[in-house]
């Protein structure tokens, strides 16, 4: 009975021990992984705009994910397995030299085979779990892609060739990880080999000693026992290893990315900002978007470009696809630094500014309005949240959005989907106007997309942006000349460059490119010599 009861203790101990080891695992696996992914999103939130556009979305979402989980499935379970297994390993090792020392040097003799074939398998496996994360980022990307412009493919009849595109990237991870399952299953029975052959070198040169009388039969039969159980760790190692060197490629990915400078770095000592007059300069301003990998270096989007704007007036920026007018206007919210030059306001340069503190006195209205899900409050109130029922329903009947927002189901209360998909455009433009109305901007940022509006919506659109407008310096980005017509101060740039400057009907009197742009859009023939 004692002996039965003390067998009992023991299976109980080693069920507590292991229901605590999970525990432990678990929750420390978790833990760093939940801040891990903290860190991440945190980083994507700080890098500019030109990572995001030249990096495939794909390949960021593979990283907060696919990286993420190899990375879990060797913290919860590999490392607890490689720890006992190198325990176990060291103490049968100490037992086979204190047993009989030159049998152990045979068992030995196989290491250095196990070290190189364990060299080679590392070399090769990284390369495949490489190979198979870039591919699997690709698949995510294609994945993404065609999920956000279904309409489009549908529209163009697209389905088969977006299929076979899906199909071809996938049967390409699918060879990559085939690869990876290749060298796993050649690496495997390798370790098992090394252990038959040293038992069986074991067999001969312990038969030899025990027909000497140098060694027992015993002995020779025990340490064969514990050559299986030398091996049995070592195999176990080999399968952890696996799982290491997928965590390995997925660690580097990440560090990587966490290692990625913003191109908008923040001041050692910024200035804090309460208020702006509005006061903007460009100052010798030069620009060249950095390039994706291998594309080469990119043309200057900017190229000297010297320009004040007084507070309080309205600028139009005009000009063809390409030149340059969104480009300033990414400066001015300091989405990017200037390659040349600096952009000030009030006198200073954006570089020395507390970042945050200045975005908060800007307004910016993009040209394709995001909603995030929610509920149309929630939209207009997402650039101050603390802002009460009242503050919403003001800012919405300040850019004339009140009687819009009142004809939805449920008015403010109106669930928005993804993007804002269930709103017209006219509808999700009036919502970033009363959005960027409720900040109570200095600055107000434009893009303007009444190209997409039906007639009726583009002039409440227009009604809006000029009530929004007429209190700050406002600089748009003019796709309509109406626009710019409206605007205090017309600013038309050509190849990055400002090439005229001046009032709408001072334009037109001068005979140049905005004249030439204007008679193109009222339709009237060219004059000669225009």
């Amino acid at each position: 009975w004692a002996a039965s009861g003390l067998a009992l203790v023991v299976v109980l101990a080693q069920w507590a021990a292991q229901i605590g080891e999970t525990r432990m695992t678990g929750r420390t696996g978790e833990r760093v992984l939940y801040s891990l992914r903290v860190k991440i999103f945190a980083q994507l939130q700080r890098l500019g705009l030109d990572y995001y556009e030249r990096e495939l979305t794909g390949r960021i979402m593979t990283r907060m994910t696919t990286d993420v989980d190899a990375l879990s499935t060797f913290l919860q379970t590999g490392l607890v397995t490689a720890l006992v297994s190198l325990l176990t390993f060291s103490g049968i090792l100490v037992v086979l030299v204190v047993i009989d020392v030159e049998l152990a040097l045979v068992v030995f003799s196989t290491l250095p085979v196990l070290i190189a074939g364990t060299f080679f398998f590392r070399r090769q496996s990284v390369k495949a779990y490489e190979l198979a994360r870039e591919r699997v980022s690709v698949v995510n990307g294609d994945l993404q892609e065609s999920v956000a412009g279904l309409r489009i493919v549908q529209a163009f009849r697209r389905e088969r060739d977006g299929i076979a595109r899906f199909t071809g990237r996938s049967d390409g991870y699918r060879q990559a990880r085939v690869r990876g399952q290749w060298l796993i299953s050649v690496y495997f029975p390798f370790v098992q080999l090394l252990a038959s052959a040293a038992a069986a070198a074991v067999l001969i040169v312990g038969a030899g000693r025990v027909s000497e009388g140098t060694l027992t039969a015993g002995a020779l039969v025990a340490y064969l026992l514990y050559i299986d159980l030398f091996f049995a760790p070592v195999q176990q190692l080999s399968q952890v290893f696996d799982g290491y060197q997928q965590a390995t490629v997925s660690l580097r990915r990440i560090q990587e990315l966490l290692r990625e400078p913003t191109t908008t770095a923040i001041a050692e000592h910024p200035r804090e900002v309460r208020e702006l007059r509005g006061e903007i300069l460009f100052d010798g301003v030069r620009f060249r978007y950095r390039p994706a990998e291998g594309d080469g270096a990119p043309e200057e989007a900017l190229s000297g470009v010297d320009l004040r704007i007084p507070a309080g007036q309205t600028v139009a920026f005009v000009g063809e696809t390409g030149a340059g007018k969104s480009t300033l206007v990414k400066l001015v919210a300091r989405f990017y630094d200037p390659t040349e030059g600096a952009v000030l306001v009030d006198g200073t340069d954006l570089r020395e500014l507390d970042l945050a503190g200045y975005r908060h006195r800007l307004g910016v209205v993009p040209q394709e309005s995001y909603l995030f899900p929610g509920t149309v409050r929630d939209a207009i109130a997402y650039g101050r949240p603390d802002a009460t029922d009242a503050e919403v329903e003001a800012a919405a009947r300040a850019v004339g959005a009140h009687e819009m927002v009142a004809s939805l189901s449920g008015g403010y209360l109106h669930e928005v989907s993804e993007r804002g998909r269930n709103l017209s455009a006219g509808q999700r433009q009036l919502i970033a106007l009363a959005r960027a109305e409720l900040v109570d901007p200095d600055i107000l940022l434009l893009d303007e997309a009444t190209a997409a509006l039906d007639l009726a919506t583009e002039s409440l659109v227009n009604q809006a942006t000029d009530r929004l407008a007429g209190r700050r310096t406002t600089l748009v980005v003019a796709h309509r000349l109406t626009t710019a017509a409206r605007a205090d101060r017309v600013v038309v740039m050509d190849n990055g460059r400002v090439v005229e400057d001046g009032t709408h009907a001072e334009l037109l009197a001068a005979e140049g490119h905005y004249a030439r742009l204007w008679r193109t859009f009222a339709g009237e023939p060219a004059t000669a010599g225009v």
